[in-house]
């Protein structure tokens, strides 16, 4: 899009240079012609408000040095083309025009030059804020002194502008070769800008509308070298709706950007909140996890010192000392249990945590977790079933260690859960719905879960309540890391259950082909 715009602004010039050598401006009354002046001033310096105010992420420290070539334009603008009109009756000769015109272009194209071409534009600082206007104050002390001992060379002569336009005048005829040589800088510098930005956008995030926005300068620059007006005059240039349009796109642009980056950075500040929040709540949870852990471990540790010390009293009761190293056995298990789920928690949590499924006999997987549930120390029935249409011999896909641990879980809740002597069943059933997969149960005759606590049982270090309305002991890992664990096996772990009745926990896992 840029480069059609440079062809159709280049193309506009020639086609007036060559035939239509008056169109390059048209005649218009003092009002309109101060209105425009101070319009174009008020948008160039709103445009440089705004792109002060806007600093996004790779463009900031180029942006900055736009800004101040557009507050340059603004200021220039304003001061010669408005306010010098308004204190000395009218507007200034031609040849002190264009040498006005002349300055402040410099400055603002040798600021867009600085800010667009480097790949890296220098820091624009405070001081060097106070050198641009201390270079600016001198420039325009210079000029001024110039022309009043009338030593500034005439950039025009013989027709005005205006009249010029009138009568189709070609600009070789009335400007002279200090114009030609001179204008040619800012003309210059307008294009440096221009190829910059090109090159900027290839290779940075370096948004459209700046691109934009400096081909429109560099072509306002190249219709003002064709038909200069100055500051002021009683007459529109084609440079003059360039100018416009070009602070119009830099003002619309930097509004654009502004709402962007205000949209990004309330993103920003929500996803900080949600951070905090988030961390807030590990921390929370790290302390309650402490807690758990310490309670949990002082039980069976306070067993064993209590049992140790009868020990050591020289107990001669055979049948008391039996009772004595299976209730340290029991409390080492117990121990044994906690410190199995913290690892296991650690190891799911990290990176590179994965299963490794394989075929399986799920009867030997499921056999496996009865014999572990016959051996638990409360005394429950344990039952173990297979659907009709399933045989143990037939393999699943799994990890048998893993899904082995996920079976342990749940049979130990089953046992902790349920009243002494109440079943525990173990069942698996082919799914008929052809998808090929098997279903695997543990279903215990227990209190139930509440049903505000399905949710939170499957949370790290969540715990549900008893019937008493109390949390549950443990420590809350064993639900979470079974559902870690079937999720890596394209699985997951649901629950249904009514308080009072019981629970069944439920997976499915892939038949092996």
């Amino acid at each position: 899009m840029a480069a059609v715009l440079a062809a159709s602004i280049v193309a506009w010039a020639l086609y007036d240079l060559s035939v239509e050598r008056g169109s390059f401006a048209m005649p218009v009354s003092a009002g309109v012609s101060g209105g425009e002046e101070a319009s174009a001033a008020l948008l160039r310096l709103f445009g440089a408000l705004v792109l002060a105010l806007f600093v996004a992420s790779g463009v900031g420290r180029r942006l900055h040095w736009v800004a101040a070539g557009f507050a340059v334009l603004g200021l220039g603008h304003l001061a010669f083309g408005y306010l010098e009109p308004l204190v000395k009756g009218g507007p200034p000769p031609l040849h002190e025009g264009l040498y006005e015109s002349l300055l402040v272009h410099v400055l603002a194209g040798g600021l867009f030059v600085v800010g667009l071409v480097p790949r890296d534009p220098p820091l624009f600082s405070r001081r060097m804020v106070l050198v641009v206007a201390a270079g600016i104050l001198g420039l325009a002390l210079g000029l001024e002194a110039l022309e009043e001992r009338g030593m500034a060379p005439p950039m025009a002569r013989g027709v005005d502008p205006v009249e010029a336009s009138e009568r189709g005048v070609s600009p070789l005829e009335w400007l002279t070769p200090w114009h030609w040589t001179l204008g040619a800088l800012p003309l210059a510098l307008a294009v440096a800008a221009a190829a910059g930005a090109v090159l900027q956008a290839g290779r940075e995030n370096l948004r459209g509308w700046i691109l934009i926005a400096a081909v429109l300068y560099a072509g306002s620059q190249l219709h003002d070298y064709l038909w200069p007006t100055g500051y002021g005059g009683m007459i529109l240039s084609q440079a003059d709706a360039l100018r416009f349009a070009f602070a119009l796109v830099v003002a619309v642009g930097g509004v654009l950007e502004l709402r962007r980056v205000a949209a990004e950075r309330a993103a920003l500040l929500a996803a900080e909140r949600d951070i905090n929040r988030q961390l807030s709540e590990l921390a929370t949870l790290r302390a309650d996890f402490t807690a758990m852990v310490a309670h949990e471990l002082g039980g069976p540790l306070a067993a064993i010192r209590r049992l140790t010390e009868m020990l050591g009293t020289g107990e001669d009761d055979p049948s008391a000392r039996r009772y004595a190293v299976a209730a340290i056995e029991t409390e080492t298990d117990a121990l044994d249990a906690l410190v199995e789920d913290v690892r296991s928690s650690a190891a799911i949590e990290r990176e590179d945590f994965m299963v490794e499924p394989r075929p399986v006999p799920v009867g030997a997987l499921l056999r496996d977790a009865e014999t572990f549930a016959r051996a638990l120390p409360a005394e429950h029935p344990v039952s173990l079933s297979f659907g009709e249409d399933l045989e143990p011999r037939e393999r699943v896909v799994a990890d048998p260690e893993r899904v082995g641990q996920v079976l342990r879980n749940l049979l130990c809740n089953a046992v902790k859960h349920s009243p002494e002597g109440a079943p525990v069943e173990l069942r698996a059933t082919r799914l008929g719905d052809g998808t090929g997969r098997v279903r695997i149960e543990v279903v215990d005759h227990g209190s139930g879960i509440h049903p505000d606590d399905v949710v939170r049982i499957f949370e790290k270090f969540g715990r549900g309540r008893d019937a008493g309305g109390k949390k549950v002991p443990g420590v809350g890992l064993g639900l979470y890391l079974s559902r870690r664990i079937l999720r890596a096996h394209g699985s997951d772990l649901a629950v249904d259950s009514k308080p009072g009745e019981g629970s069944v926990f439920g997976f499915e896992l892939k038949l092996a082909r």
